[in-house]
């Protein structure tokens, strides 16, 4: 008895130290796949403004992120041209159903497209004005589209869980004002940003804000450091 205590032991103990070992072979794999460069970035563009401050900005950021990594692949949806984006209305809504029409069933069908798309990229950057303390309606739209249960998020006893998982997004919000942290106090912009895409899974996030856009390239001078800096920081 004695021996067979002692050999359970040593198994117990042995298993303790390959469990351990399992977890600090796991820890680093997991900090590497934290820090690892993104493969894919989507940038999303609201302004319909080539040189639009928002813009602009996520240039310089794009610019100093493929300095670093000229593997990355960009992809751009300019929201203003993109013409394949379907209008979120009851077409899409009724497409889903049993007995859609044509062109219900073809909504939904783009719908489905553009979540497609939209999955496989690894970092999101969103360059947006401020409109009426809100963002344009095209990306309003845009996200009203892929904000669709069992594609991009579901429910889990009653609670809602993303499905976008380990990716990130930078906003780029561009604005008159001064709107600090992005405080609901007349800010619909960032705070609505935030929420969708954390509610979509994409809850790892960063942002730039261009305050008092009215006073020019002035206005650019600290947000072009903070895209810089975080290009080279942040992945």
């Amino acid at each position: 008895q004695f021996q067979r205590h002692h050999h359970q032991q040593q198994q117990h103990h042995q298993q303790q130290h390959q469990h351990h070992h399992h977890q600090q072979q796991q820890q680093p794999q997991q900090q590497q796949q934290q820090n690892m460069a993104p493969s894919k970035v989507l940038v999303v563009r609201a302004s319909p403004r080539p040189e639009g401050h928002s813009n602009k900005v996520a240039n310089e950021f794009l610019a100093n992120l493929k300095s670093k990594n000229p593997q990355v692949v960009v992809e751009e949806w300019l929201l203003e041209e993109k013409k394949d984006i379907p209008e979120f209305g009851q077409k899409v809504i009724n497409g889903k159903g049993e007995s859609p029409t044509p062109e219900e069933k073809s909504a939904w069908e783009g719908t489905l497209k553009i979540i497609s798309e939209f999955k496989t990229f690894d970092l999101y950057v969103v360059a947006t004005p401020m409109w009426n303390f809100n963002v344009p309606a095209k990306l309003i739209n845009l996200i009203d589209v892929l904000a669709q249960a069992g594609h991009t998020f579901e429910y889990v006893d009653g609670a809602a869980r993303g499905l976008l998982a380990n990716k990130k997004v930078l906003f780029v919000c561009a604005h008159m004002g001064a709107y600090p942290n992005g405080v609901l106090d007349n800010d619909f912009q960032l705070p609505y940003l935030r929420h969708m895409f954390n509610f979509m899974g994409v809850s790892e996030q960063k942002d730039i804000a261009i305050d008092f856009s009215f006073k020019g390239d002035e206005a650019d001078v600290k947000p072009l450091e903070q895209a810089k800096a975080l290009a080279a920081d942040w992945l």
